[in-house]
Formats: structure tokens, C-alpha cells, sequence
């Protein structure tokens, strides 16, 4: 046992030194070969290079078996022995038939316990310390504990009960929520200070006086014209039917003489003939009761003033009431600005009381 674990000993050592970036695969074995061939006999030798050689071969296979056993298995053992399980998975794979199954046991048991478990220990307490008191007693008890090892493994699995696991109950967790920092009170907007504004005059609700001048003018206007008229009906009653006889206008020819000849004479004689039809027109309807011309002239114009008066009141009866409902606009329109701010503030207050 002691032979074979030497050989494999070298035979790890030599893989640590290969270098997949610089050294050639195929030229490695040589080149060890001619290092080892002073300290070893050509038999340790020949199957030192037969199993680094065969190591170098492989690589590839021997590196995915040794990975996936590391990955599954391999979680305690140290990543120092990678080159110890290629080895051994190389003969498993390889040499089994060869070596023979009691050979490749010698050569597995030749590997010293150290290798998994000594080189840890170590590094809490001393080497001797852990040899003495942990490695060497566990050697002894090493036959004892194999027998018991394969009578557990010759027992079936199916008479071991299996043990019914509660499973895990998810126990729900409160969320951990950031509490909200509290909302700043925002500072009221200062309100502005509006100039006093003028207050509205007392004429602007009294009726102005050219108003009431002109309802005085009115009145009078009115009385006088009833009273004339009242004058005219006794007037008419009292009196014929015809008052007077206006006398009658007749054309003066000048006191010059003037020649005159046929067609001038024609001329006046026609001109003199219209005259009297139209005055004898006009009797004719004095005698009929029509009046006088000259009082209607009088009276017409009196209405015309009368009339004229009565426009220029309106006018400004128009003038004053427009001016009225514009300082009744700008009333208006300042009560609903006042009313607008009013409704502001309580809805300042409102909102701050609810903050």
C-alpha cells in the first residue's frame, strides 16, 4: 500500500505543476520523465508515467467528472485534492479491469485520512496535536466501524420508516410601511389692501333738478293749454259762425305810366282774375266756418316750441338715467367683488380648520 501511495503522491504532484496555458500535454510526460528518472526505479516510473500520461489524455473528461462530483458531493472536501479525484477517477474509469478491483481498494486505501480532514483541522490546532488525540484513535477504530458501515448498507430502504414532517406553516408578516411625514400648514397669501373707494354721492339716488324743472315747465304748459282750450270752446259757442270778414287784398299797379302793350295787358287781366278767384275762394270758405290762418300759425309754432321743450327733457331725462345705471353698474360690480372676497376667506378658514 505504502508503494502505491507513493506513486500516486508523485503522480498528483507533477499534475499540480501542469499548466494548461503553457505546457504541451503530450511533451509534460517527457519532460518529468527526465526529472524523475534519478529518484525512482524504472517499474515506480513506468506506471508513474502511465497514469500521468493517461491523466493528461483525459483531461477534459476527468475535469467534468471531477466538477460535477465537487458541486454535488464535494462541499466539505478542499479544492487542494483536485488532482487526488482526477487521479482516482481516472483508474476508476480506465484502469479498473486492469488493476483489478482488490488492487484499486489497496490503492484508494493507501491515500492517508489527512487528506480530507487532517490539512482543516490543522489549521485550529497543531499537526501532532491532531494526530494523537483525533487521527490515530480513529484509525483503531477503523475495522468496527467498516463492519458497521456495511451492515447498514445491506439493509433495505424500504424497511427504514420514514418520518412524516409537518410541513412549514407561512406565518404572514406585517408590512413595514414608512409612515407619511406630516403635511407643512402652507402659509395664508396675504390679502391685499384695496384703497377705499368713494362713496357714492346722494344725488346719485335723488331725481336731479332739470328733472323737476321740466315736470314744473310741464304742468304749467299743460294748464295753460287746457285753459286756452276751454277759452276756444266758449269762444266758439258765444260767438256766430262767422267772426269776422278779413278785408280783402287787391294788386296796387304802380303809379308810374308804363306803356303797356297787348300781351302785358293780357298778362294783368290774368293775373288780376286769379287774384279774385283765390280771394273769392277764400271768403267762400271763411263763410263755410274755417278760421283764421294766423292763430294757427301761432298756435303751431307754440306747439313746436312746446314739442322741442318736451324732446330736450327727455334727452336728458335719458342722459341722467344712463348715468344713473352706470354708477348703479359700478355699485354693482364692487357688492359683487366685496360678496367674492367674503366667500374667499370662508373658504380660506374652511380649508385650515379642516388641515
Amino acid at each position: 500500500m505504502t508503494y502505491y501511495g507513493k506513486c500516486i503522491e508523485i503522480v498528483i504532484e507533477q499534475l499540480d505543476k501542469f499548466k494548461p496555458e503553457k505546457d504541451n500535454p503530450e511533451q509534460f510526460p517527457e519532460t518529468a520523465a527526465s526529472s524523475l528518472q534519478q529518484t525512482l526505479s524504472p517499474q515506480k516510473l513506468g506506471f508513474v508515467l502511465e497514469i500521468l500520461s493517461g491523466c493528461l489524455e483525459y483531461r477534459k473528461l476527468l475535469t467534468i467528472v471531477v466538477d460535477a462530483f465537487y458541486v454535488r458531493d464535494g462541499r466539505h472536501c478542499l479544492l487542494a485534492d483536485y488532482s487526488l479525484f482526477e487521479v482516482i477517477c481516472y483508474l476508476a474509469m480506465f484502469q479498473l479491469d486492469e488493476l483489478g478491483f482488490q488492487l484499486f481498494c489497496s490503492i484508494i486505501k493507501s491515500q492517508p485520512v489527512r487528506k480530507t480532514c487532517k490539512d482543516e483541522w490543522s489549521l485550529i490546532y497543531e499537526t501532532s496535536h491532531v494526530k494523537e488525540n483525533w487521527i490515530d484513535p480513529l484509525m483503531r477504530w477503523q475495522p468496527e466501524v467498516q463492519e458497521l458501515i456495511n451492515q447498514l448498507e445491506g439493509v433495505s430502504t424500504d424497511q427504514i420508516p420514514l418520518l412524516k414532517t409537518k410541513a412549514k406553516v407561512t406565518e404572514p408578516k406585517e408590512f413595514n410601511l414608512t409612515v407619511p411625514k406630516p403635511r407643512a400648514i402652507a402659509m395664508p397669501e396675504p390679502v391685499p389692501t384695496v384703497a377705499k373707494p368713494k362713496p357714492v354721492p346722494q344725488s346719485t339716488y335723488q331725481e336731479p333738478k332739470e328733472q323737476q324743472l321740466l315736470q314744473m315747465i310741464k304742468r304749467y304748459n299743460r294748464r295753460n293749454a287746457e285753459d286756452l282750450e276751454k277759452q276756444q270752446q266758449q269762444q266758439h259757442q258765444s260767438a256766430p259762425r262767422i267772426c269776422r270778414i278779413p278785408s280783402l287784398t287787391f294788386y296796387k299797379p304802380n303809379s308810374f305810366p308804363v306803356k303797356l302793350n297787348t300781351a302785358t295787358i293780357l298778362r294783368e287781366g290774368a293775373l288780376y282774375q286769379r287774384q279774385v278767384e283765390k280771394e273769392l275762394q277764400r271768403v267762400d270758405k271763411l263763410v263755410d266756418g274755417a278760421g283764421d290762418f294766423s292763430e294757427f300759425l301761432e298756435w303751431q309754432k307754440k306747439m313746436q316750441a312746446k314739442d322741442l321743450e318736451e324732446q330736450l327733457a327727455a334727452s336728458e331725462c335719458r342722459r341722467l338715467q344712463g348715468k344713473l345705471s352706470h354708477e348703479e353698474a359700478i355699485l354693482a360690480r364692487q357688492n359683487l367683488m366685496q360678496e367674492n372676497k367674503q366667500k374667499a376667506d370662508q373658504k380660506k378658514e374652511e380649508v385650515m380648520y379642516s388641515v
